[in-house]
């Protein structure tokens, strides 16, 4: 039996290379900084036009991809490699939930809904895979709407629904090759992205910061609590979880 690790010895990603999609703002963009802060080198995947540079250290790098673009993705994977092979992908670009009645959703609004939240992620973690080294890691950024479900949102619903399953089958896939794969639902989490979401209830009277904490914790979820989850499963703190779907959402689904 080897020497037993330290927990800084076990969170440290000094040497590390990966990247994160969407990590410009909001979840993505806490979880770069948590990465970084605990030594890893990350290039962010992000199709944000009006920020062509966001490298305020020398472990971040930043490239434009619109991740439903094949040739993008391969290429910022590719650069992140770098020759040298990588250690993780965070999938965490996504788009939003609210999808309107049922009757009201177009087969094109599902289509894109899938396209970029699905097919997107599948695409990535498969292009990672050829260059991910034994004991690496593949996180993908699901939601607790996989898990229950709800009325308005049922595209966004069934998209995080197969982020899981593909998670799941990607762990057994993988896994023989020292590739761990899983999953965070996060519940709602105060982004600006939700903001904009609820900013017509709240024309209407919602209370939007007790909305965002109504959950037995009664906290308002923050994008930090999303990237600590990020690195327990990139690090090796959870070297024996694979096929796992963490969920922080503060109780909300207890």
């Amino acid at each position: 039996m080897g020497k037993l690790q330290s927990i800084p010895e076990l969170i440290d990603l000094s040497g590390k290379h990966g990247i994160v999609t969407g990590g410009l703002k909001g979840i993505g963009q806490a979880i770069t900084r948590r990465l970084v802060e605990c030594g890893a080198k990350v290039l962010i995947a992000d199709s944000d036009p009006s920020i062509d540079d966001c490298s305020d250290t020398e472990l971040m790098a930043f490239q434009y991809c619109d991740v439903t673009n094949a040739a993008d993705l391969a290429s910022a994977i590719t650069s992140a490699a770098n020759d040298q092979g990588i250690d993780f992908i965070v999938n965490n670009a996504g788009i939003f939930p609210t999808t309107g009645p049922i009757e009201k959703v177009t087969d094109e609004f599902v289509s894109r809904m899938l396209e970029v939240n699905v097919r997107a992620q599948y695409s990535a973690s498969r292009e990672a895979s050829k260059y991910l080294r034994e004991g690496g890691s593949i996180v993908n950024v699901a939601s607790i709407a996989a898990l229950r479900g709800g009325a308005n949102i049922s595209a966004y619903s069934t998209s995080k629904a197969a982020v899981i399953g593909l998670t799941q089958s990607f762990a057994q896939e993988l896994g023989p090759k020292g590739i761990r794969v899983n999953a965070i639902a996060p519940g709602i989490i105060d982004t600006p992205g939700v903001q904009d979401q609820l900013a017509p209830l709240k024309a209407g009277g919602l209370d939007i910061e007790n909305a965002i904490a109504s959950n037995p914790l009664r906290l308002a979820g923050q994008p930090d609590y999303i990237a600590r989850a990020a690195i327990f499963l990139v690090s090796d703190l959870s070297s024996f979880i694979t096929g796992h779907t963490l969920v922080v959402d503060g109780g909300s689904t207890a």
